[in-house]
């Protein structure tokens, strides 16, 4: 069986009982359009993750809970993603469907648990777009406002400006978002690697120690609760498959560009974390991470680098937020143009813009919606910080849970088509097996220290996991109804069979 036979008219188009395979693709305008190579595609899920808002933000949390050991809390975590990576890239070549967690979720656990997901990877993308709104308007008004002395406006300003940018950037052909994402991760990679050659450099507070690395100083923390946050730092890399359709060559650039992000954003982090310990000492980091959790960076920045630095963090740290704004706007109008075209969603959701290519009316659905959320936000929130941290880890906790399904759908997916001769066990068994025990006993940390991710009330993690659960159940709830009364969109879910 060759790769394209892999897996486009076999079991899993089956694995509901009987259902006929899915109809032709007939997208008005064609399929989404691109050129993107790796590294742009790298760079463009790269942004999601905004790693400068990561080394400044996340990061002290990291070290707060695994003390010196942060940089060994990002190892491993870097560690059991790329093992989801091994199955995660071998469906890639079986699977020529965009829909990412959707399309290789309904391919190893059926369509009913399949649609399901996409509803929670909806809810997971939406939550992480709107928290960064707020988020952005936040630093966006700090930097206005302290840094440049212009007038201090209220929050919901900067987060409508935002809505608005990346809602036009979104219309237009990926190239455009994924050359504004490339310009701005080339900054923050610059500033963030001259910070840690000035510190290699002098030797940091008390000179270059690999302490960080070794497991008596990550095991004098929260291991769990480190890790368990380190993880949360990674998100947005499994997004490289949503933009499959608009890749020179998806076969080799989707696998390419996952495993490069995951391996080059890993390497960021824990270089990051270990020069920022080594800025303040190994004896020193944890307890001004704990005092000074906000400023820890940027105050590190301006010792090594000079007061420019400080004043540069700042900066970018808008601009890194405004590029997750706009990669999370192209991750969300790729789901919701993937259910457009299995007619799970409206048909229109599913178009595409004659000459940009672009899925043009999810990206304006997405804006709208988005919009319509920020506003809610901004007559009914007095804590708008409060509300980034609660949906950021709600968020996350769906993507892990999304990710852990995942794993399994490759063990369920390979066993059904044992005939699959060009792919070893390492990539279909023992590599998912193994992310799938991480990822579970992450997924476990996150249930058992929902609060502590969110930052909210035991109340407020209650109601998000209940709501996280009912958009799940609501998703299976549909597919159920689909395939009792509507069986023609029943049989595309999924889009196992469409090329």
């Amino acid at each position: 069986m060759s790769k394209q036979q892999g897996f486009t008219a076999q079991s899993p188009g089956l694995a509901d009982g009987g259902t006929p395979p899915a109809p032709a693709d007939a997208r008005e305008g064609g399929g989404l359009r691109g050129r993107i190579g790796v590294l742009e595609l790298t760079l463009t899920v790269l942004a999601f993750s905004a790693p400068m808002v990561v080394v400044t933000g996340p990061t002290p949390f990291v070290i707060i809970f695994g003390g010196a050991g942060a940089p060994l809390a990002f190892v491993l975590a870097m560690a059991v993603l790329l093992l989801f990576a091994v199955g995660y890239t071998a469906m890639t070549r079986y699977l020529p469907n965009p829909g990412a967690f959707y399309a290789y979720i309904t391919a190893g656990l059926g369509k009913i648990t399949g649609l399901g997901s996409s509803f929670l990877a909806l809810f997971a993308y939406l939550a992480f777009a709107v928290s960064t709104y707020a988020f952005f308007a936040v630093v966006a008004n700090a930097l206005v406002s302290l840094v440049l002395g212009g007038p201090d406006l209220p929050w919901y300003v900067y987060a409508l400006a935002g809505v608005a940018a990346t809602g036009i950037l979104g219309y237009f052909r990926i190239d455009l978002s994924a050359k504004v994402l490339s310009a701005v991760m080339a900054c923050e990679v610059l500033l963030v690697g001259a910070f840690d050659a000035a510190v290699l450099w002098d030797g940091g507070a008390r000179g270059t120690s690999l302490t960080p690395f070794t497991w008596h100083a990550l095991g004098s923390g929260s291991v769990g609760l480190a890790v368990l946050f380190a993880v949360m730092c990674f998100v947005g890399f499994e997004a490289t498959a949503v933009f499959r359709e608009e890749t020179k060559d998806p076969e080799r650039t989707v696998p390419r560009a996952t495993y490069l992000s995951v391996t080059a954003i890993g390497v960021f982090y824990v270089v990051s974390a270990w020069c920022l310990i080594l800025a303040y000492g190994t004896e020193s980091a944890q307890k001004v991470a704990e005092s000074n959790f906000a400023g820890m960076f940027s105050s590190a920045a301006g010792t090594f680098l000079g007061t420019w630095a400080g004043d540069a963090v700042t900066v970018l740290v808008v601009t890194s937020a405004f590029a997750a704004l706009l990669a999370g706007q192209n991750i969300l109008a790729r789901y919701c143009h993937s259910l457009g075209v299995d007619r799970v969603l409206p048909m229109r959701l599913g178009k595409v813009h004659p000459r940009h290519g672009s899925p043009h009316i999810s990206s304006l659905t997405v804006s709208a919606v988005i919009l319509v959320a920020v506003s809610v936000l901004a007559f009914t929130t007095s804590d708008v910080a409060a509300t980034f941290s609660q949906l950021a880890g709600a968020a996350a906790f769906a993507v892990v849970a999304l990710m852990f399904l995942t794993t399994v759908s490759v063990v369920f997916f390979f066993r059904r088509n044992r005939d699959v001769a060009d792919v070893s066990v390492w990539h279909t068994v023992v590599a998912p097996v193994l992310s799938g025990l991480g990822l579970g006993a992450i997924l476990w940390l996150c249930l058992t220290n929902f609060t502590t991710m969110t930052g909210g009330s035991a109340a407020s993690s209650i109601v998000y996991q209940v709501l996280m659960g009912a958009v799940f159940l609501s998703g299976m709830a549909l597919a159920l109804l689909y395939r009792s009364r509507r069986r023609d969109v029943y049989a595309r879910i999924g889009r196992q069979t469409v090329g």
